[in-house]
């Protein structure tokens, strides 16, 4: 896994994270308040440092990102999570430094909303929920639950769901007896599901060079999520014929 370098102010708002026993107000906030409270001072930031469209959109959906995961972790999850959405953006040619910077701006504004105190949870056997009845992908876009692509029919797009199930499914089969060789079992095939189906998306896009690189920061990416490398090199090769060295 390659080393993801880390600036002083970065380690500091990790300490701070784990020196607060209560959550930032802004974790459970709606997606556009969140985003709304940062705008000023990202866009602020993305201008300084002269990125120029259409670059300046693509530091906008780290940013966005970012949100999401204060919106949705806390904690050592939450620091976890920002590792993880920093490693990825660099592994796609952002500046380091301009990512580390706006997460400063992110987080300084979330402080500023203040924390919440923890919530007295009410004793008392949950209610289950009603059960609910199937409906086909086709069904779904017809009623307006999904949403129909520009310019595809609902048929169309119905058809491609069940050609990427199919291949989903060639996908999860293959991958069972690479790991099951390395006694990977039960729960912990779903994390390599998710990397092979990554990649296999890749595969369907580009190929020689090009994938071999894509693929080699996928590996990356999913190994500072936990995952062992040598298993995710295995599937590389023995899938999608990728070599990717170690």
């Amino acid at each position: 896994m390659r080393e993801l370098a880390l600036s002083a102010q970065t380690q500091a708002i990790f300490d701070r994270i784990k020196s607060y026993a209560w959550t930032l107000n802004v974790y459970g906030l709606s997606s556009s308040r969140a985003e709304w409270l940062v705008k000023a001072r990202t866009r602020a930031r993305i201008h300084k440092a002269g990125v120029v469209p259409p670059y300046t959109n693509v530091y906008r959906r780290y940013v966005s990102e970012l949100t999401r995961v204060f919106r949705s972790e806390t904690g050592e999850r939450l620091i976890q999570a920002i590792r993880l959405v920093i490693r990825k953006w660099v592994n796609l040619g952002l500046d380091p430094e301009l990512l580390q910077g706006l997460l400063g701006d992110c987080f300084l504004r979330f402080e500023q909303q203040g924390y919440a105190m923890p919530k007295v949870k009410k004793l008392g056997k949950p209610e289950k929920p009603p059960r609910r009845r199937r409906t086909s992908y086709e069904d779904a876009l017809k009623r307006g639950r999904a949403t129909l692509s520009a310019g595809s029919t609902v048929k169309e797009q119905a058809s491609r769901q069940e050609q990427g199930a199919a291949l989903a499914s060639a996908i999860a089969r293959a991958l069972k007896s690479v790991l099951v060789e390395r006694g990977i079992t039960g729960r912990g095939v779903i994390p390599y599901f998710n990397f092979a189906q990554q990649l296999g998306r890749l595969s369907r896009k580009f190929g020689g060079k090009s994938l071999q690189m894509a693929a080699a920061d996928v590996i990356d990416y999913h190994e500072a999520k936990s995952l062992d490398g040598d298993t995710l090199r295995a599937i590389a090769i023995t899938l999608f014929g990728v070599d990717v060295s170690s």
